[in-house]
């Protein structure tokens, strides 16, 4: 195709593009969007409202004043009345009879043996009370004594120190037989709260001490005397 053939063409479709845009603007100008109605609220009422008349003010109240309390009257008390009393005739003594004379007893008669037998063993418990008195007395001193030379010679075991630590105690009950003079003749341990080697080592310091303060003779039996005697151990810091 040559050139002369081809401006026909570019002529023609510039016509039909501003044709185009020709039909384009009319329509624009024809076309009308569509108005949608508004609600407006309602215009505002004005109602006019009478006066009010303003409150009439109250009269005052009268005051009421308390009514005095009515003063009680004074009663008198009754006066005392004086009463005279009259001493009393006094009463002679009445002259007391004589004395009868005491008249000197005689001698009482002799019991026979039977009654002074008979009476021998009313006198006999009254005896018996004073005698046991007098061997409790006996012992508990003696025993004090005994307590008193055993505490100066029995002490805490030294090979039980190192198992224990200061202010330990330990309470024995010891049993021991002795003769008149109060030679340990044996002993043994009854009751104890430390370990049978300590127990052990307190019998070996009462066989080295050997002797106790002798007892009274009246409480012996057969010539011995057991003695139950507590010991108490504490543990000292050298």
């Amino acid at each position: 195709m040559n050139h002369a053939r081809r401006l026909p063409l570019w002529a023609v479709s510039l016509i039909a593009v501003i044709a185009l845009h020709i039909g384009l603007y009319y329509l624009a100008l024809l076309w009308k969007p569509a108005v949608t109605p508004v609600l407006l609220e309602p215009a505002a009422m004005l109602i006019e409202l009478e006066p009010v008349a303003p409150p009439q003010p109250t009269a005052p109240q009268p005051i009421v004043e308390p009514e005095p309390e009515p003063i009680p009257e004074v009663v008198e008390a009754p006066k005392p009345k004086l009463a005279i009393v009259k001493p009393k005739p006094q009463v002679k003594p009445k002259p007391q009879p004589p004395k009868p004379e005491v008249k000197p007893q005689t001698e009482p008669a002799p019991r026979p043996a039977s009654q002074e037998q008979a009476a021998a063993p009313l006198r006999a418990p009254t005896q018996q009370q004073t005698s046991q008195g007098e061997i409790d007395r006996e012992k508990a001193l003696w025993r004090a004594k005994v307590h008193a030379y055993l505490s100066k010679r029995l002490h805490y075991p030294d090979r039980e120190r190192r198992f224990n630590r200061p202010g330990s105690q330990h309470a024995l009950l010891l049993n021991f037989t002795i003769d008149g003079r109060g030679r340990i003749l044996a002993s043994e341990v009854k009751q104890s709260t430390a370990r049978n080697s300590f127990d052990r080592d307190v019998q070996r310091q009462l066989r080295q001490i050997g002797q106790v303060p002798p007892p009274p003779e009246k409480l012996l039996t057969s010539g011995r005397l057991s003695v139950d005697h507590p010991l108490s151990f504490v543990l000292t810091p050298r």
